[in-house]
């Protein structure tokens, strides 16, 4: 072990010293030489600019105005195939109904009871005691319509009255029908239809007729109806 003053004189030489310095210096250049040869290689700066999600997301465009469709030319219809007409069938010969003839007149009063009490009418009377039933009937039912007539139009001055002149009477116990009469007014012979009920006492109950035209002076002769009495 050194002995304290030996350590002394040592460090106080001056060769010792420098040489020490000169040790130190060269480590402290080789350090430095080391450290640098490690410096990292200088690096360009480059600015950076954080931008958010939003920004890097392009502008949605603006939709383009819509535009109407051009019409579209329409479409010629074609109508579907139509059958022919259906041919009326031949015209028929029309008939024209025959007109609905007249009502039929009711008397309201009866005319040949008041005819046969007038005294002129003696005659009569007696005629009428010399007939059957059915001719009976007969002659007071055409004296019933005689006074009938000129009662219903003034104009009018019956002097004949023949039941079956233009067609056939219809009889029966009651009631005398006659369609197809006649009636003598002033020389000028008349259609006339009636209908006589009688009473159960031989006196006419109730009476209806109707007017029809004048019969064609040609056609007398055929019914058996005379100008004169």
């Amino acid at each position: 072990m050194p002995r304290p003053g030996t350590a002394v004189r040592t460090l106080r030489e001056p060769g010792l010293a420098v040489a020490l310095c000169f040790h130190i210096l060269l480590g402290v250049l080789l350090a430095i030489r080391t450290v640098s040869s490690f410096a990292p290689a200088n690096e360009t700066s480059i600015d950076v600019e954080l931008v958010s999600p939003e920004a890097l997301t392009p502008p949605a465009l603006a939709p383009a105005p819509a535009q109407a469709p051009a019409p579209q030319p329409a479409a010629e219809i074609v109508p579907p195939p139509q059958p022919p007409p259906a041919l009326p069938p031949p015209d028929k010969p029309v008939v024209p109904s025959p007109p609905e003839p007249p009502a039929m007149i009711t008397a309201r009063t009866l005319h040949s009871e008041s005819v046969l009490a007038n005294p002129r009418s003696r005659g009569a009377r007696e005629a009428l005691k010399t007939l059957d039933a059915t001719e009976r009937i007969e002659q007071l039912c055409n004296l019933e319509a005689m006074g009938q007539i000129h009662a219903w139009k003034a104009e009018f001055e019956p002097d004949r009255v023949v039941a079956f002149a233009m067609a056939g009477t219809k009889l029966t116990k009651s009631a005398l029908e006659a369609e197809g009469a006649a009636f003598r007014s002033r020389k000028q012979w008349y259609g006339l239809r009636f209908r006589c009920e009688m009473a159960a006492n031989g006196k006419v109950a109730s009476f209806q007729f109707r007017v029809g035209e004048a019969i064609p002076r040609r056609e007398w002769a055929a019914h058996d109806l005379p100008p004169e009495h």
